[in-house]
């Protein structure tokens, strides 16, 4: 049953050349896969999103150039400590992105305003785990634009026997029952706010 829950949070899509990657705040090894994918000139740029307890292990990613998160981290209280990392062309861009109680939503939210600002993104590969992927591609339907093409990816570790803890599951299936009850009311709220937004997706 476990194995059969898995295969359906964790549907993965073919890696495909897109305009950036995006990768979800957590696991290291998410980060290091999207690195592997931008070598490969799978695409020009990554996006990361960094998290309160990876800013002082971004260093340990081993790409070309590195910043010191720490330092800009340092004048914020650590709750609101969350970064959206561009690395592109052997540089950095960072901007600090808001926290809300739902992790997931405040990235894919930030995601979704960092679009509207980078309109010359039509394309994104997403990576993180393969459990996770589900919902965020509920996220995703909901909060981006209509011509933001999405594919998403698992990490290849976190796609194997290695996904199949019991626990994670179907905490994961809880998670996704309540993004579905909070996620047409969150979307009320963008359209209050101006903020209406559709996604296609390509798989």
């Amino acid at each position: 049953m476990f194995k059969a829950l898995f295969d359906l949070l964790a549907r993965t899509d073919p890696v495909t050349p897109a305009d950036a990657i995006f990768v979800l705040a957590g696991h290291k090894n998410r980060k290091l896969f999207a690195i592997q994918l931008l070598e490969q000139g799978i695409a020009p740029r990554v996006l990361f999103s960094v998290g309160r307890f990876e800013i002082r292990r971004f260093p340990e990613l081993r790409l070309p150039k590195t910043i010191d998160l720490l330092q800009m981290a340092q004048s914020i209280p650590p709750p609101s400590r969350h970064f959206f990392v561009l690395f592109e062309n052997q540089q950095f861009a960072v901007e600090r992105i808001r926290v809300r109680t739902l992790g997931t939503l405040s990235e894919i939210d930030a995601l979704a305003d960092w679009l509207i600002a980078h309109p010359e993104i039509s394309s994104l590969l997403v990576v993180s785990s393969g459990s996770h992927l589900r919902r965020l591609r509920m996220c995703c339907r909901r909060l981006l634009r209509r011509n933001a093409n999405c594919s998403f990816v698992a990490t290849p570790e976190e796609n194997g026997n290695n996904g199949l803890n019991r626990k994670a599951i179907l905490l994961e299936c809880f998670k996704i029952a309540c993004y579905s009850v909070f996620l047409p009311f969150w979307e009320v709220v963008l359209s209050f706010r101006g903020r209406n937004r559709f996604y296609v997706d390509r798989s």
